[in-house]
Order: structure tokens, then sequence, then C-alpha cells
């Protein structure tokens, strides 16, 4: 080993925290050095001592010397007085590359440039040459002159491959990039990403054959390449295009004029501390100045002080100070911590963005030379001041000690390395932990008194997650509460407080949201399937009269109630986010199923207020009440099987309303509206369509014509979509026979056409319009034909043969169930309850009455009973989960199915096919 003198080795061991560890690394730079006594002749005490520093301070900067043994006494000398500005840098970086260079090597020339300035910035903090201030001031230039170099590659490359960029005014058009964070503001840390932003003057014209977009975001590329490209050297820098606008999504560059529009339209409070920082970096300088004049200024600073603004301030603030709660294992942040470095930056820049428009004074980025403004303004007393300067640069010299020594953007500190970072600043571990105190406990005092929140309450570590954007903290939160995807849960909530396409809430609503949050997802969390509680959930709150809903104070009773509408229905879910106001007067004035008085009274109203064409008007109303009655069925509070047949009653009802109405409306005379299938035995289900049939006194053309004008009112597509599918093909002779058949050929038809399957479908039927004595007459030839004839072993095989013919509908994909056409299906229930109607001669239109009176005559209808009501259960839970569902539950359906039911996938799976099954068994044993 060369000898130095021990008095050196003394004093190094006051300064070096391991000096085994930096005397091996010294030993190591000499024996690879080509000259190493041409470094010992340079060494003095002072320098063998600075050097040792380096050595033992970080790990980047030890590679790089041992890698290059000659640049320490090449760069040092003249480090007293010399100071590179962006000019100095670029001056000499031109003369490290050149033409031909590859990308690699261009990169690695600027990694191995940074690095040695890096090295000798940090002497001269290490040396006491400079203060803090102006040290950062030096070492933010480096990054714009490399910019500067790259852009210039990039842009001469660009227009050698494809022309040069032309406006359409036949001027050249530009590009420029921005600095922003700490860059902007000329506080660049040693180890930290470089925030910037790309600019290009305009959209409108061409570069060869690409438009100016598609020219600029190449070259911009090119530069993020050369910036970012990984070499022997390391990077040249970590570069972060966050900031841009629409951040990751955005486009990489975007013209003057979009971005303009962009901050008008688009532009949040966070984006104005953002803006604050800007400033020009490389390429065109006056785009910069164009960008500043009319962006910038206008976007950032206000005339006049905007009180949505300080309360987006407040919240951001809200946001700084969760953050700074959060405790790390162990660790100390000495960024994010309580009185940390975002504390100190956060007061200075919001009382800037608040008062830099009254007074332009103050519109100053420097966080150092801010301070003072606003001293001399008043805002900061000098003690006040002084002790935030102190703070400011005590926390930046102990965050450059900590990222220096493992070369990585961090923080943090755990008190294994107070004795380490202690010795880099000088000082013992007792003081350094004291002063730490002391200038946290002050930096927290002033940054609480910066416009202090009205109430400042404890927050609930769901708000705490989502306010610090702690996406593995909310992903734990939201997994314990019973969310399957709580990343994806995590993204749908905090868009809410970030903004996304087509929401952007105000302060206020932001305020109210993260208030109501927790009570949200606890409600969330007690439904069967929170993760689908949340999308529907997102469905509504994407519409503002839904956010109105949510969000008002006088509603926050109803959200539990809206969660369980949630979990229980994507189809009416659906449709109350496209008509959330249907969801107050349900939850306030309409708590239970409507009355035939209620329907009357609401449509008057429709009828004299709306102003709607006739055609309208009862599309709009049959939507609401279809709405309301959903909604009552999915809150209120009953037996499973009543609610249920009170909600089939209510759809059936509805629909007799309406055409009641209608069948006045069009003033139709001498013709009988007559109800069959699930209609006929007033058992709607949500999206069923109406099995309908006329009649007439008698036959001709006038009838027919307006048979069909009701139809054609019915299914017409207008602006507020269809009144009713209809089906037809249930009349005699199907879709061949007449629309309107007089009572005479029905009578005819019944005696001598009609087919048992018929006798079968015509137990449901039920009267909807018409004159009393009409109905009453084909009443009379309708009994004639359900029950004077016998019912024995033909009509009982053909009865049998029928159903057997319907399983070819079945859907037979592995997995699925068709709860309607599969074997044991609704229709083997249904078949088996309208046989007994006609054994019975039992005058009963609904299949659920009717087997409610005669299974106390036999005794295994009982087993159908309970069995149908289940697979009629299932079958609603389905419609409602999901627009234009049928009865085809899919695999993908069970599980949500079985979430709304209060039970496991396979527990439903079993049940629904244990129905079917005994339901196939006694159809069996009854037609067999």
């Amino acid at each position: 080993m060369y000898d130095f003198p021990s008095h050196w080795w003394a004093k190094a061991e006051e300064k070096v925290f391991n000096l085994p560890k930096a005397k091996e690394a010294l030993e190591k730079l000499l024996s690879l050095h080509p000259n190493p006594q041409s470094l010992i002749d340079y060494l003095n005490e002072r320098r063998f001592i600075l050097l040792l520093e380096l050595l033992d301070r970080s790990e980047c900067i030890k590679k790089f010397l041992i890698n290059h043994p000659e640049d320490f006494q090449n760069t040092i000398p003249g480090l007293w007085y010399v100071f590179k500005d962006k000019k100095a840098y670029l001056k000499e970086l031109k003369e490290l590359v050149h033409d031909g260079m590859s990308d690699e090597e261009f990169s690695k020339a600027l990694a191995y440039y940074r690095h040695r300035e890096l090295m000798r910035i940090m002497s001269k903090e290490i040396l006491g040459t400079a203060k803090l201030e102006d040290i950062l001031y030096e070492y933010s230039q480096l990054p714009d002159a490399m910019l500067e170099l790259c852009y210039e590659s990039a842009y001469k490359e660009m227009v050698e491959k494809y022309g040069e960029p032309v406006g359409e005014n036949g001027k050249p058009a530009t590009g420029c990039i921005i600095a922003l964070g700490k860059l902007g503001s000329y506080e660049l840390n040693y180890y930290s990403d470089i925030d910037i932003m790309f600019l290009h003057s305009t959209d409108k014209g061409q570069a060869g054959k690409l438009n100016l977009n598609e020219f600029f975001s190449k070259v911009f590329q090119k530069v993020f390449k050369l910036m970012t490209q990984v070499t022997p050297e390391g990077k040249p820098y970590e570069v972060d295009l966050d900031l841009r606008p629409f951040g990751k999504s955005g486009p990489i560059s975007m013209s003057l004029r979009s971005a303009e529009l962009y901050y008008e339209s688009y532009g949040r409070t966070w984006e104005r501390f953002a803006l604050l920082r800007a400033r020009y970096c490389a390429g065109d300088e006056e785009l910069y100045r164009a960008f500043e004049r009319e962006v910038k200024e206008p976007f950032v600073f206000r005339r006049s002080v905007d009180y949505r603004i300080i309360e987006e301030i407040r919240l951001m603030k809200a946001q700084i100070a969760s953050e700074a709660k959060k405790k790390l294992l162990n660790k100390q942040n000495v960024k994010t911590g309580e009185g940390g470095i975002r504390e100190v930056e956060f007061a200075v820049q919001a009382l800037v963005i608040l008062l830099g428009g009254k007074f332009p004074f103050l519109k100053e980025s420097n966080t150092f030379r801010a301070i003072w403004k606003l001293n001399q303004k008043g805002i900061f007393s000098n003690e006040e001041a002084l002790l935030l300067e102190r703070a400011y640069e005590f926390l930046r010299r102990l965050e450059h000690a900590i990222q220096v020594y493992g070369c990585i953007s961090t923080q943090s500190f755990s008190d294994s390395e107070i004795k380490r970072l202690a010795k880099v600043l000088n000082m013992k571990e007792e003081e350094f932990i004291k002063v730490y105190k002391e200038y946290t406990i002050g930096v927290s005092l002033i940054f609480s008194g910066i416009m202090p929140s009205q109430e400042e309450e404890e927050l609930h570590p769901i708000q705490r997650a989502l306010l610090n954007e702690d996406v593995e903290e909310a992903k734990e939160i939201l997994k314990s509460l019973g969310f399957k995807e709580p990343v994806r849960a995590y993204n749908i909530l905090s868009s809410y407080i970030t903004g996304r396409e087509g929401i952007k809430l105000s302060t206020q609503e932001k305020q109210s949201f993260i208030r109501l949050l927790p009570r949200l997802v606890e409600s969330m969390s007690q439904t069967p399937d929170p993760d689908e509680t949340l999308a529907n959930f997102d469905k509504f709150f994407s519409n503002p009269t839904g956010r109105k809903i949510v969000l008002s104070p006088a509603k926050e009773d109803v959200n539990k109630t809206l969660c369980k509408v949630f979990s229980l229905s994507s189809y009416i879910s659906t449709l109350i986010s496209r008509y959330p106001d249907l969801v107050e007067d349900v939850l306030t004035l309409y708590q239970d199923f409507p009355t035939l008085e209620d329907l009357k009274e609401e449509f008057e109203k429709y009828r004299s207020t709306l102003g709607l064409g006739l055609e309208d008007l009862y599309r709009r109303f049959k939507r609401v009440w279809e709405i309301r009655i959903t909604l009552v069925y999915l809150v209120k509070k009953n037996e499973r099987y009543k609610k249920l047949f009170e909600f089939f009653q209510k759809l059936s009802d509805l629909s007799d309303f309406l055409l009641q109405r209608l069948w006045e409306d069009l003033k139709i005379k001498d013709m009988l509206l007559i109800a069959l299938g699930k209609y006929g035995s007033s058992e709607l289900n949500i999206g069923s369509d109406l099995d309908l049939v006329f009649a007439c006194r008698s036959a001709g053309l006038e009838n027919t014509k307006k048979a069909q004008e009701f139809i054609a009112f019915l299914t017409k597509h207008t602006s507020e979509g269809y009144l009713y599918k209809v089906d037809f093909r249930l009349r005699p002779m199907g879709r061949a026979g007449e629309i309107a058949p007089s009572i005479d050929f029905y009578r005819d038809y019944f005696q001598t056409q009609a087919r048992t399957w018929e006798r079968i479908a015509w137990t449901r039927c039920r009267y909807v319009a018409g004159e009393k004595s009409l109905m009453e007459e084909f009443e009379a030839l309708l009994k004639d034909f359900l029950f004077n004839k016998p019912i024995g072993d033909k009509e009982r095989k053909e009865i049998r043969d029928m159903r057997f013919a319907l399983e070819s509908n079945a859907k037979k994909m592995k997995g699925y169930i068709d709860l309607k056409f599969s074997p044991g299906g609704l229709i083997d229930a249904e078949f088996l309850i309208q046989y007994y109607i006609l054994l019975e001669k039992l005058r009963e239109p609904s299949m659920i009455k009717a087997c409610e009176a005669l299974m106390q005559k036999y005794s295994t209808l009982k087993e159908v009973y309970e069995n149908y009501l289940f697979l009629r259960l299932v079958e609603t839970r389905l419609r409602l989960s999901k627009e234009s569902a049928g009865s085809l539950v899919s695999p993908q359906d069970m599980k949500r199915l079985a979430s709304s039911l209060g039970m496991q996938g396979e527990e439903l799976e079993e049940r629904i096919r244990e129905s079917m099954k005994r339901l196939r068994e006694v159809f069996l044993e009854v037609f067999d």
C-alpha cells in the first residue's frame, strides 16, 4: 500500500464513516491507475480526505472513480471558483460526443459525464465551497445541457429522415423541453428523476410524409431513449413524463394550442403546483416563452382569490398530512414524513399560487428564494422564514446523504443508519436526532397553520390509503372487506378523487366523497359480492344526478339501501344509472308497491305536465314505474316468495293499467284484449313479452286496423324506447291466423280444431280490456273449451309429448342450465299445474294461486309448488342481474346469482339441479 502520512489517516477517521472500506477502495483505485504516482503527488491532506469521503459516501461515485481513476485529479482543480452553467456543460459535452456515435455510445458518454459532474458537485458540498442553494442551481443545469444535446441530435436525425417540419404558414415548426419539479425550480436532487414535458409549436403542417404531431413524437421519443438508455456507465438520468397533460395516457408531446386547451378545460389544482415550477430547459426558447405567457401564467396565477382553489389546496394539504402520519416500519421519511421536505415545499408553493396573481413579486418557484419573498410580504415572520430555510437545507442535505449512498431515489432512513448520516452531516448522533426533531416539529407547526381545515379529524384507514395513493395499503383494507379484486376496486374509488374521463368532482364533492367513503365501503362489504356492488355503484355515481344523490347529506341514509340494490341487480343498476332521479322517488316517496290510484294520479300528472307526445308519454311512464316497482322489490323487507309474487302482480298491474288506458285513448270498441302466458297469469317478470290475442264481436277490416294500430303503438321504437314486446303466436292458427278473429270463429275453432296444448295455454286466459258483455260471452265458450272435454290418457300423452318436444329448445352447452326448457324446468311445473287445472275444472289463470289451491287435494303438488317458486325466484334474480337475460344460467351467472341469494355457487347449482330433478320425477309420475 502507498504510504500516506498518519495524521492524514487520523484526520480522515473524523470524517469517514467506514474508513477500512474507503481505504480498500482507494487501494483498488491506485492499483488500476495508469500512473498512480501522479495522483499521489496531486493529493494533499484536504484532497486526500475528500477522496476518501467520496469513496465512503456513495457507491456510484466509488464505482465511477475506480472505473476512471484519473478523473479525480483531472476534475477537482479549480473547485474553489469554478461554476458551470448550461452553456459550459454543453461545451464540454460536445467534446465528448460526435456524429458517428451509436445511440448507446452517445448515452454512455452522457452517463459518464453526469457521474463525473456529480462527483465534482458533491465535492463542493463536502468542502463547503458554495451554499447548498447555489450547488443545486449549478447541478440542475446539467440535465438542461444534456437534454439540449439530445434534442439537437434527435431533431437533426428526424429532419434527415423525414424532412424539415413546416407549419401551415410556411414557418418552421419547433419543439421545446420544459423542466418541471425540482429540476424546474433549480433544486434537483443528486440522485432523483428529472420531471419534464415536451411541447411543439403547432399540429398544423408537415415534415415530409409525417404530420407534425408524428414528427415531434419521434423526436422526443428519441430524446427519451438517449436520456434513459442503460449503459456500462449507468443511465444518463431517470426521466419522468407523468406530469405532462393526461399523464401516462397522454401523448408524449402536445402542441402549444392543445396544451392551452387542456389546462383551460381539464387542469387540476395539483397541475397548478406542477406548472408553478415549469421553466425553459431545451429546444426553442421562444416557444417556451409563448407557453409561459399563454398557458402557465393565466393557469397558475389568478388575479382574484378563487375559494374553490383554497378548498382544493386544503384537500391536497389533508392528503400530505395523511401520508405524513403513515408509519414506515422502523423508518423516517425525510420527504413525506411529518415536518418533511414536502411540507416545506407545499407551504411555500400554496402561498405563492394563492398570492402570486395579486403580487407578481411572489411569482417564484425556487423554495429558498420564495421563503424570503414571502417573508418580505409579511407572510412568514423572520423566525418562521429562518426556520424554514435552515430546516429545508438540513433536510435536503440529509436527503442527498441517503440517496447517493446506494445511488437510488429514496428518502427514508432507519435508526441503524443514523450514525452514518450524522457523520456525513458532520454531527454527533445525539445532535443529529435533536436537530432533526426540532426542524421537523417546527416545519409541521408552520405547515399546519397554512389554511387550517375547519375540522381536523382522524382519517379512516381507507381514506388515508386513497388520499396517499397507497395501492398496497388500500389493497389490504379492501381485501379484508371482502373485495376479490382489490386493485380494481382501488382504481375505481381513487378515480373519483384524481379524476377520470367523464368524472371530475368539485372540491366540495371530493370532500363529501372522502367523508362518506368509510360508510360506503362498509355497506358494500356487507353485500354478497362487493366487487359487483362497486361496479354497479360506479355506473350510478358516473351520472351527475347519481353523484348528487350519493353525496347529498340529506340522502346519506339511502346509501346502504342503494348498495343493496347494486348488489342484487346489474340490470336495474344500469337503468337507474341512466335515470337516477327515480331512486330518490323510491327511497323517499314510494316505499311500497303502487296501488291503482297511485298509477292513475301519476299518469294524469305526466299527461298534464311533461308535454310529451302520446307514444313517448306511455313509454316514459312505463319505464319509470317498472324501475320503481323493481326497486321496491329489491329493497322491501318481506318474506321471499310473498314479495316475489307481489312483484309479478305489480308488473302485471302496470301493464293492465297502460293497456287499458291505451284502449281508451285509441277508442277501441267491440273488441276484447286477452292476455295469455305469464301476463295472463298476472305473473309477469322483468323483461317479459306480452302474450296477447284479440277477439271481436264480428270480424272486419276496421277491427283489424284497430288491432294493428294498437300493436304498432306498443312495439314502435321512439326516443323513449318501445312500450312492450308482444307475442301473438298463441292466437288461433298462430302466425297464419287472423289478428282479430270473431267470437264465432273462436267458438268453431275451439270445438273443431284446437289441440290439447292449446287447452293448456288457454288456462292462463285473462281479460285486460273490452266490454263486459263481450267478456262474459267469451268466458262461456272458453270454459266449455277448457272443461267440457275429458282429460284422459290420450290428453295426458299429448301433454307429455308436447313437453318433450319443447325440450329441443333447451340450450345444451357445458355448464349451462336452462331453467325453462330443460327437463325438470319451469315448463314441467306449469304443465303439471295446468293439467290439474283442467282435471279439476279450476278457473284460475295464476299458476301460483292455482297450485296453492290444488295442492290441498294433490299433496304431490306441494313439492311442485316449492320447487317451482324457487326456480321462478332464480329466474327473476337472473333477469335482474343483467340486461336481456332470459332463463339460461351460465357458469359465470351462477356465482352472481348465488351471492344475491346468500348462497355459495356450488350450493345454488346443486339446489337448482335437485329442484329440476324432483320436478321431472313428479312430471313423469303423473304423465307416464
